[in-house]
């Protein structure tokens, strides 16, 4: 049996996520407001940081690269420091 173009687009298959219901589904998964609230680490230095993060995660990528690289050098620092104390 052949099928026209039209009937190839408008398939759907039982079980498999429609295209749309996936970008719903990730768009979810990404809200900030159905994320869990982060518990403090207890560590000053660490807690401030990832607030800083947590503060620009609607801001342009570029600030969003900074604040993540900043997180990295004070989670190293203080990693780094664990072998001192």
């Amino acid at each position: 049996m052949t099928h026209g173009a039209g009937d190839e687009t408008s398939t759907e298959y039982e079980g498999v996520p429609h295209m749309n219901d996936v970008d719903e589904e990730a768009d979810e998964a990404t809200d900030p407001a159905r994320l869990v609230e982060r518990q403090p680490t207890g560590d000053d230095a660490v807690d401030t940081v990832l607030d800083e993060l947590d503060a620009v995660a609607d801001e342009p990528l570029d600030s969003q690269i900074q604040a993540g690289e900043q997180v990295h050098r004070v989670l190293q620092g203080r990693l780094a420091d664990l072998g001192k104390e």
